[in-house]
């Protein structure tokens, strides 16, 4: 941790609003981390930026990749190929499926806004973006509701910072502990699925295999009471 810090304050010392931007591009990071990391003296010194540049790069830095998340999403949506995309649209179409369910068309960009803005882990603007991208919500309505969502979740963030000053580094490194962990239990989670999964498909392949091994059989048979 000390030699990323180390690396972002000897490197980016006269422009640091281009690591907030940087920071912010990151998945599941976004402005949760960019606005505390911006903030904090102990990276920074008297450098550290004020809350409004900080709220102003981080929800920069965190919008730049949205249109293209949500494009993303609607070309994985119709074209499914690759180990890469076939994992992403298994774990964001049932997502976007729920919500495509809700009733009014109001609603659902209304729920995809606090989606986008409630600054926890797995939530925000990437996440958000490829949702949208593979329901059929307009991309238009989407990128307004996501905009929004990203706002507030950066102006809650930034207030949490401006109020407790003093403790900006101890929520940086909270916040980064709990996307980590969440991130960790998600992993395991998945791996869990996936072996199960993998243990249920058995005894159907055995079974499918045992099947076509008796079907050889009466054929061969067949062809032996024929001759």
């Amino acid at each position: 941790m000390k030699t990323i810090l180390d690396f972002f304050a000897n490197n980016f010392e006269t422009c640091i609003w281009l690591a907030v931007i940087l920071v912010a591009l990151i998945p599941t990071l976004e402005s949760k981390i960019a606005i505390p990391f911006a903030m904090s003296s102990l990276i920074w010194g008297a450098n550290a930026l004020p809350a409004w540049q900080a709220f102003l790069f981080a929800f920069i830095g965190s919008m730049l990749p949205s249109y293209f998340a949500l494009l993303a999403g609607r070309f994985i949506r119709r074209h499914t190929t690759g180990f890469v995309s076939e994992k992403l649209k298994k774990r964001y179409s049932s997502k976007a499926m729920k919500l495509e369910k809700e009733g009014s068309t109001f609603k659902k960009y209304a729920i995809l806004c606090s989606f986008v803005a409630l600054p926890i882990p797995l939530t925000g603007v990437w996440t958000g973006s490829l949702i949208a991208g593979m329901s059929s919500l307009k991309k238009g309505w989407s990128m307004l509701a996501i905009t929004i969502g990203a706002i507030i979740s950066s102006g809650l963030i930034t207030l949490l910072c401006t109020v407790f000053e003093s403790s900006i580094t101890y929520i940086l490194l909270a916040s980064l502990i709990i996307i980590i962990s969440f991130l960790a239990i998600d992993f395991l989670i998945n791996i869990i699925h996936s072996f199960r999964k993998k243990q249920n498909d058995t005894p159907k392949e055995n079974k499918t295999k045992k099947f076509s091994i008796k079907n050889f059989k009466l054929k061969i048979k067949k062809q032996k009471d024929l001759a």
